[in-house]
């Protein structure tokens, strides 16, 4: 999912496992990814502010034999709620989890925007409410993914993929399905997904 708020860029890069009838098309491959854009954004967009968006949706579909299958969905729902009162960068941060454990970093996605009220007077600190809401929104999202398919795509699991191990490349990358979510008290940031500076 890409889009924009205040002009700046966001990004969050979403993993999910297919299974499959047979060789998956693109005319399917382009309504999965429209759905699960949509799906994102039903669940998302009551915590983004009025100054950000969403603008495309883009699917990379690794294929068997090593081939790609590329589709994008345009995109244009503004967050519905306040205008953002922090930085762009500023973000609430939804953290995975699953049935594996290891050091370092952990799958997340970043909610950007905040917005008067999601903190504690004076704090940089989420309210127990939104805590609440987004950890719903995002385990319904998950929910969600999981029970769709369309045409050739009979199954989708949001998850994440190990590309490493010891330091070094899997052969065969591993994919972990999500089993639920938690959600940061802290105010996070995007600032490594906003891009490079500009001079």
């Amino acid at each position: 999912m890409q889009g924009l708020i205040r002009g700046q860029n966001w990004a969050n890069v979403l993993h999910m496992q297919l299974t499959t009838s047979s060789a998956i098309s693109q005319a399917d491959l382009d309504t999965w990814t429209a759905q699960i854009a949509l799906l994102y954004e039903n669940r998302f967009k009551v915590f983004m502010p009025s100054d950000a968006s969403t603008v495309v949706a883009k699917a990379v579909l690794y294929t068997p034999g090593g081939g790609e299958l590329i589709a994008t969905s345009a995109r244009s729902q503004a967050g519905t709620a306040g205008a953002a009162c922090l930085q762009g960068a500023s973000s609430k941060v939804v953290s995975w989890l699953s049935g594996v454990y290891w050091r370092g970093g952990k799958p997340r996605t970043y909610i950007p925007g905040i917005i008067s009220g999601d903190t504690t007077a004076s704090t940089d600190v989420l309210t127990a409410a939104i805590i609440a809401a987004l950890k719903t929104a995002a385990q319904n999202f998950r929910t969600d993914v999981n029970a769709y398919t369309v045409g050739t795509i009979t199954g989708t699991v949001l998850g994440f993929v190990s590309f490493r191990s010891a330091n070094a490349e899997r052969v065969t990358p591993l994919f972990f399905s999500f089993t639920g979510a938690v959600v940061h008290p802290r105010v996070g940031t995007q600032r490594r997904r906003l891009g490079k500076w500009i001079l």
